[in-house]
């Protein structure tokens, strides 16, 4: 364990905080499904934010959120941890499709239930017919969905292969894709794969330590949204883990380099002009025409 981790006092401190805040998750969670979507989005944003300072988890971005509006979009990202979904609903929260067998995991399960997750039995084809067609109505209904296309987690060094079938109904419903690249980082800036959860790896054991680690961040770097109102899945599944990619390798080569490009730039550099799929682009919120 690193020099600069905290004792086993401070480490046991911050379990028990956890333990309460979990608690707290299930008294919210009688009360969540009855309230409006503003109040949800607000509760579920402050709950993720309190979670993640309980484990010493800064955020940070790169770039702007490419969309103006409330709702209405199809967020896509890179799995590496199950804290990526906390981490992305402390900016921008969201109902996620996750896959059924976490509906049966102990406490976790129910308080998913309870906030509204997307469920899916990934090997029966006809319930994610269903799936798709719920999710467009959620998103014509200006609700936010969030979706990992990888389908299981990776060390966060590179986007794997995104699945595609997820991603129709954003086209049904014409709502835009905001591909999200997600990575964690010690204060150095240097990748760390503290919150990495792949392998034989259990979630009380990623838990105990990430509880026992020093002080590290994420940080999410927006991409410009991909258009998708008559586009192909496929190219569109193409595009977003493209853009990831190219998203994770900038980041990373700015944390080797002094940083020279102001905020705007980086963001509109996260996918090269010369991508077969830049006309998929939209404009981000400051190039829109008054």
């Amino acid at each position: 364990m690193d020099e600069r981790s905290p004792c086993l006092a401070i480490s046991l401190f911050r379990c028990g905080r956890l333990t309460l805040h979990l608690l707290y998750a299930v008294l919210l969670a009688v009360f969540y499904p009855h309230l409006n979507q503003t109040k949800r989005r607000r509760t579920l944003k402050t709950w993720s934010r309190q979670l993640l300072d309980i484990l010493n988890i800064g955020i940070r971005t790169e770039g702007q959120w490419p969309v103006r509006g409330e709702g209405g979009y199809l967020i896509v990202a890179n799995h590496v941890s199950w804290l990526d979904i906390f981490v992305l609903n402390a900016i921008y929260p969201a109902r996620f499709i996750a896959k059924a067998e976490v509906r049966d995991w102990p406490l976790i399960g129910w308080l998913c239930k309870r906030s509204n997750t997307i469920f899916i039995e990934r090997a029966m084809r006809q319930h994610a017919a269903s799936i798709n067609r719920h999710v467009s109505l959620l998103l014509e209904q200006g609700v936010c969905v969030g979706l990992f296309p990888e389908g299981t987690t990776t060390d966060g060094k590179q986007a794997g292969h995104f699945h595609s079938a997820l991603i129709q109904p954003a086209i049904d419903a014409g709502a835009m894709l905001c591909p999200i690249a997600l990575r964690y980082q010690d204060k150095n800036g240097k990748q760390s794969s503290i919150a990495a959860f792949t392998g034989d790896m259990t979630l009380s054991r990623s838990i105990w330590r990430i509880l026992r680690s020093p002080r590290f961040d994420a940080l999410l770097a927006f991409t410009p949204a991909l258009a998708t109102a008559g586009e192909n899945r496929r190219v569109l599944a193409r595009a977003a883990q493209e853009a990831i990619s190219q998203g994770l390798q900038n980041v990373a080569a700015m944390r080797q380099a002094p940083e020279q490009e102001t905020t705007s730039a980086v963001s509109q550099s996260l996918l090269s002009a010369q991508s077969a799929y830049a006309p998929l682009l939209l404009p981000l919120p400051n190039q829109l025409p008054k």
